[in-house]
């Protein structure tokens, strides 16, 4: 059985439809696990409906407490062999799940791209899992790739994994980025991990979702890539070129954030947002010169070395922030 959470927090413009896309599944030995995360709209009446015709479905209501909260007590609580984590603006085509299990088998995780799409454009259902290419990866060749951002992504959710890995982990709570926060440990206890070509998970594109809006907690990532870093130099030490490289990346797009938006921070923010700047260009000069030697490092971490050297930091804010917004 496969476990299905969604994490609910003021949804009602689109959970229904990602319920519907769990609903459509073509595989059907599946729960789903909603937690409403003290929504104030009606996500938690569409939540109780759908409960109330479907008894593989759960609901949990709990006071606000964040994504993290959310996302632990549906672990909590989950019994199927496979984890799945599905948000509640997003929708899967209806393979989706079949599909992850087709490519499970000696993988403890199976990762398929994310197709973004925006509102008016839903991505037609036309996947058919026999004609889907897909290669193998050791876990840390797997973490390789996510930390130079090159062929997977960070995010929990486009990926099936087994429950067993999740034994003795959540989530942490209170801090933003967490999909980043936790994924190479979990993809160092994975044994194996499938990687799919084609996209299995629509991902919602809409002017309100996190990483479409700014505010300072933006800067938790670089809290986030600190104690990653940290991690792998501790646990899988022969990565950590990479795990700086994305640490050189976080701090890249939180100054171009804080450049793109410093008329738009007010008040005490604005004496925080200097001093996450200058944190920022210290950490640049410091990982800069190992990055740009480093052959295996994204081309836009080059660019934005390169341009780091050329002017400085003013001339590097001034370029940058019109690619940040």
């Amino acid at each position: 059985m496969v476990s299905v959470i969604i994490p609910v927090y003021n949804a009602e413009k689109y959970l229904a439809q990602a319920i519907d896309s769990v609903l459509s599944q073509t595989y059907t030995d599946w729960e789903l696990i909603l937690v409403d995360d003290g929504s104030t709209d009606s996500s938690g009446n569409i939540c109780d409906e759908a409960c109330s015709k479907d008894s593989r479905i759960t609901v949990y209501h709990i006071s606000n407490g964040g994504l993290s909260c959310a996302r632990n007590l549906g672990l909590d609580n989950a019994a199927g062999d496979f984890i799945f984590f599905l948000d509640a603006d997003d929708i899967l085509p209806s393979i989706a799940i079949e599909t992850f299990l087709l490519f499970s088998k000696e993988c403890d995780i199976v990762s398929s791209p994310l197709k973004h799409f925006k509102d008016s454009k839903i991505p037609p259902d036309k996947c058919v899992a026999s004609s889907l290419r897909n290669y193998t990866l050791s876990s840390i060749e797997a973490l390789e790739n996510i930390l130079y951002q090159k062929n997977i992504d960070n995010s929990a959710c486009g990926k099936l994994f087994s429950s067993n890995i999740w034994k003795g982990m959540c989530f942490r709570v209170g801090t933003g980025y967490e999909d980043l926060d936790i994924i190479s440990s979990l993809f160092l206890k994975a044994n194996r991990v499938a990687i799919l070509e084609t996209p299995l998970y629509y991902y919602r594109q809409h002017p309100e979702s996190y990483v479409h809006t700014f505010s300072l907690r933006r800067a938790d990532v670089l809290d986030v890539t600190q104690r990653l870093t940290d991690y792998i130099a501790y646990r899988c030490p022969q990565l950590l070129p990479a795990a700086r490289s994305r640490q050189l990346s976080a701090n890249f797009n939180i100054l171009g954030l804080i450049a793109a938006n410093r008329k738009f921070i007010i008040g005490e923010d604005r004496g925080k947002a200097d001093k996450i700047a200058d944190s920022c260009w210290n950490k640049i000069k410091e990982l800069r010169g190992e990055s740009l030697r480093n052959p295996s490092v994204r081309l836009k971490n080059k660019i934005g070395i390169i341009l780091s050297y050329i002017g400085g930091r003013p001339f590097f804010q001034t370029v940058s922030k019109h690619f940040y917004k």
